[in-house]
């Protein structure tokens, strides 16, 4: 049995094992400097286990597939804000969606198509949810989809039930606070709930960008966000992606990535990219 206040032990080995696995399963690529997280992401899970070192605990995967999911919920990292970037919004607001609105000649060009891939608690995609019915609620019929992603099962639960505390929602405006969600009352003072027209905006699942199989998606889409998320992944997953997201893209489409994020020649620009703005990127027919 673990002592309660021993910390756990993390050979080379044992770091070298685990990284790989992490890497052949979801694409992160944990470097030296992700040592110290990682002992400490992991510490209380071994410790409701019963385990005294990682090498024990990937033993205890291999054996218990199921426990793979908990260990990713473990190991990925969710830092989000609703409005977060908000240079993508404007971008969106004051010149691609106008473009969108301009260049559409019948209904089925109507039908705005969107990624938040990475979405982690849901602030980013609701953000892109109020930022699009704000543009077309009023333009008649236009329809907006937008499909959230992320590996976490754990913040995804969360942001399919869309309750956030105080500071959570301190980015958005109170006209749109008041506007698309509800202010709980009694036990839930002072918690804020996406309102239901919000809600059937955005469908949440979960994908794993870099797994083998096609990303769940039959229609082009408009545009992807995928923000902070390549910072996780080498050159060779990071190229993988993009090509996929290019694949999915209608010809015009836009990638929004993030603030420390580019595509540049060590990719070879997969998929054939032209840089807007700033972290901004076209799809080229």
């Amino acid at each position: 049995m673990a002592e309660v206040n021993r910390p756990i032990e993390l050979t080379e080995d044992d770091f070298q094992a685990f990284r790989d696995m992490i890497y052949r399963s979801i694409g992160v690529n944990l470097t030296e400097a992700k040592r110290a997280l990682t002992i400490s992401r992991l510490s209380r899970r071994l410790k409701e286990l019963q385990l005294q070192t990682i090498g024990e605990y990937l033993r205890y995967v291999e054996k218990n597939p199921g426990e793979l999911e908990i260990m990713f919920n473990l190991i990925t990292t969710n830092v989000t804000k609703f409005f977060r970037e908000s240079h993508h919004f404007d971008f969106l607001n004051q010149e691609y969606l106008p473009h969108l609105e301009a260049m559409a000649s019948s209904d089925q060009d109507k039908q705005i198509r969107a990624w938040s891939a990475g979405c982690s608690t849901g602030e980013e995609p609701y953000t892109m949810a109020i930022v699009l019915n704000e543009f077309f609620s009023k333009k008649k019929g236009w329809k907006i989809k937008i499909l959230a992603s992320d590996i976490n099962t754990e913040t995804l639960k969360k942001a399919a039930e869309g309750v956030y505390s105080r500071k959570e929602v301190e980015g958005i405006s109170y006209p749109l606070l008041k506007k698309y969600f509800k202010l709980g009352t009694g036990s839930n003072e002072g918690l804020f709930k996406v309102k239901d027209e919000l809600k059937r905006l955005v469908t949440f699942r979960r994908v794993n960008l870099t797994a083998e199989e096609d990303f769940p998606i039959k229609q082009g889409l408009n545009f992807i966000f995928c923000r902070n998320v390549f910072i996780y992944f080498d050159k060779e997953t990071q190229t993988r992606v993009l090509r996929k997201f290019n694949a999915h893209l209608v010809p015009g489409g836009v990638l929004m990535l993030g603030h420390s994020e580019s595509i540049n020649s060590t990719h070879g620009n997969p998929g054939n990219w032209r840089l807007l703005k700033h972290t901004i990127y076209e799809k080229i027919p």
